[in-house]
């Protein structure tokens, strides 16, 4: 826009990939917990490499960007700040409750050796 002031949306961007992770982070654990247990390996594994796709690179990923747009737009004038700060809470909050589900995964493991 000629002449115009184009408004930086870090903000707005922080919030939504807050809300795109946290989404699929809760898809993938639903579809392990909802597979039958008498499904295929196949789909199993499938299944299991979602989840760990998701939990262990796109998620925490998609978390460490949303909160430096976060706190990117709380340093410029012309972003939103309140988009902002509650873009840094909802990924913070988001990677705080998967490393509590990591803990709580990794506190089994024992059982199963």
């Amino acid at each position: 826009m000629p002449g115009g002031v184009a408004r930086k949306t870090f903000g707005k961007r922080s919030v939504i990939l807050a809300l795109v992770a946290f989404t699929a982070g809760a898809i993938a654990l639903a579809i392990l917990v909802a597979m039958p247990s008498d499904a295929s390996q196949r789909v199993q594994n499938i299944a299991t490499g979602y989840f760990m796709a998701v939990f262990l690179l796109a998620a925490p990923l998609a978390h460490i960007t949303g909160a430096v747009f976060g706190v990117m737009a709380l340093a410029r004038s012309n972003d939103n700040r309140a988009l902002g700060l509650l873009g840094i809470i909802l990924n913070g909050l988001s990677v705080t409750a998967g490393l509590a589900i990591l803990a709580a995964m990794a506190s089994t493991i024992g059982a199963f050796t």
